[in-house]
């Protein structure tokens, strides 16, 4: 019986640390995520193109994959985004995963960029993530009211009610070359 009261405990005490939604999981196709025109007007933008990916996946089966060309020896950024409204009310983070491959160069970064409000406006993270060849790095940002993990803007609930656009940006700062696939998955918001 002591045993069953420390597991009933244990179950519940997890589960009320952390739940999930997933927003985006890939398995079903693109699901509404594009490269948007403009990014490809930039010069320093080396987006190429999106698809679905079938042979690497943080979970499922399915992945998204953005194809890039970073120069090297100057800024560039690689660029996706979904035009889509979100009320992450009573929502503590929003995360995703992000891949790249085993024989690709240390040095990319990624960070998530937000456009919110009636206004319009455009919120990067004040801080960005490396990312790892080989593995898997999950990427979080908190959205709780007074977050300090976005730039320039006050986060409250006005903030997390009204999202507009979510963008995913890796960049390049001055190196490495890299020409090849970023994999993206599962990107969801968890309540703590």
């Amino acid at each position: 019986m002591l045993v069953a009261m420390v597991l009933f405990f244990t179950a519940l005490t997890c589960r009320a640390f952390s739940e999930e939604e997933i927003l985006f999981d890939f398995e079903n196709g693109l699901q509404g995520w594009e490269i948007p025109d403009w990014a490809f007007e930039k010069p320093d933008h080396v987006q190429k193109s999106v698809a679905i990916a079938t042979d690497v996946a943080s979970t499922g089966k399915q992945s998204m994959v953005m194809m890039a060309e970073f120069p090297g020896g100057r800024w560039a950024g690689a660029l996706i985004e979904i035009m889509q409204y979100f009320d992450w009310s009573g929502f503590s983070q929003i995360a995703y995963d992000i891949y790249i491959p085993a024989d690709a160069p240390q040095g990319l970064q990624t960070k998530l960029i937000l456009t919110v409000g009636d206004a319009w406006k455009w919120v990067e993270m004040s801080r960005a993530f490396p990312l790892e060849p080989g593995k898997w790095v999950t990427v979080t940002a908190d959205i709780k009211p007074g977050s300090i993990d976005w730039r320039r803007i006050q986060v409250d609930e006005t903030f997390r009610q009204d999202v507009r656009k979510m963008d995913i940006r890796v960049f390049s700062n001055n190196k490495p070359a890299y020409k090849g696939a970023i994999y993206i998955d599962n990107v969801r918001i968890i309540k703590e």
